[in-house]
């Protein structure tokens, strides 16, 4: 009589981690319009190496950013990629990113705003260098583009004020580490979540609101000087929304004033060495000034002029 046996039992294999390998973090206030273009750029990004997931964090109490991701959750879901949405009701830019980084399950974190959208295979090429680069890499920082919408691009707006409006880097056209003194911002980059472990984004610096206060990403500047090896890739590039209502020359006054008051109280803190201007301004005939009506250098020179205003007001301010 034959006897049959069982099979021996197999040998199945581990059961894949189920955790991402990068966490896109989207960071949003009170812009639904942009939010949705933001997340459908991000349908069918791809990260090496692994799986991803996608968080959005809203900072409004109005919660105006729940129905966009609620209704792009089944898109993602089609590929198998988590958007998760949390809100975090304290008004700040700072508290949002740190509250993105603390609820991020990948290893590693990529920043977006709601105001931008990815271009095609932008994850890929932001997260490749911790691949290829291994251990030599702390973060990435990726291109910023200006997308002016239906608004024409007014002629006085030259390339070299671009980056008063948080675009076009322009440190190189190929890939490579960064220096020390070339900076990048936050809305495009990517980093290791180890590194903010025991550190986060300062919550009095940053947006909150409609303020124009910035220098929230100061906690890079502190990692650099500690070490942290930063690869640019020029590749990995995002187009930036410029709001109509910023495309004037008067904006542009307020935004370097409150750069100005940023980047002086980022210095006391970090006990930096503070600059000192001598310079003696009419104030009224400066009131009656048609701003404008700038051009050229007369408008490089009254932009230098109002982030100096800034920068000696800030201690008074705050």
């Amino acid at each position: 009589m034959s006897v049959t046996m069982p099979p021996p039992p197999s040998v199945s294999a581990a059961p894949p981690d189920p955790r991402p390998v990068a966490s896109v973090v989207v960071c949003t206030h009170r812009r639904p319009e942009l939010l949705d273009a933001c997340l459908g750029s991000l349908v069918g990004q791809r990260a090496s190496g692994g799986a991803h997931e996608i968080l959005v964090v809203d900072n409004s109490p109005g919660m105006e950013a729940r129905p966009v991701v609620e209704r792009w959750q089944p898109a993602f879901a089609m590929r198998g990629v988590p958007l998760r949405y949390r809100l975090e009701e304290r008004s700040g830019v700072a508290f949002a990113r740190n509250r993105g980084v603390a609820e991020a399950a990948g290893a590693l974190i990529a920043f977006i705003d709601d105001d931008e959208r990815a271009c095609e295979n932008w994850l890929e090429r932001l997260l490749e260098p911790f691949e290829r680069l291994g251990d030599a890499v702390d973060l990435v920082a990726g291109e910023v583009e200006p997308d002016f919408g239906d608004q024409p691009r007014p002629d006085w707006l030259g390339d070299d004020l671009l980056h008063f409006f948080s675009c076009r880097w322009g440190w190189d056209s190929a890939s490579r580490f960064l220096q020390d003194h070339e900076w990048f911002g936050e809305g495009n980059c990517a980093f290791r979540k180890r590194l903010l472990a025991d550190r986060g984004f300062p919550t009095d610096f940053g947006r909150k609101g409609d303020g124009l206060m910035s220098n929230e990403g100061v906690v890079f500047l502190e990692l650099r000087a500690a070490g942290a090896a930063t690869y640019y890739v020029p590749e990995a590039m995002v187009f930036h929304r410029i709001h109509p209502d910023r495309l004037s020359r008067r904006w542009l006054m307020r935004r370097m004033f409150y750069q100005g008051a940023s980047d002086r109280l980022a210095q006391r803190r970090h006990g930096i060495a503070e600059q000192r201007w001598d310079f003696n301004v009419n104030l009224a005939k400066l009131a009656d000034l048609d701003v404008e009506s700038l051009e050229g250098e007369s408008l490089r020179a009254v932009i230098r002029l109002y982030f100096q205003f800034g920068y000696a007001a800030a201690p008074g301010m705050y």
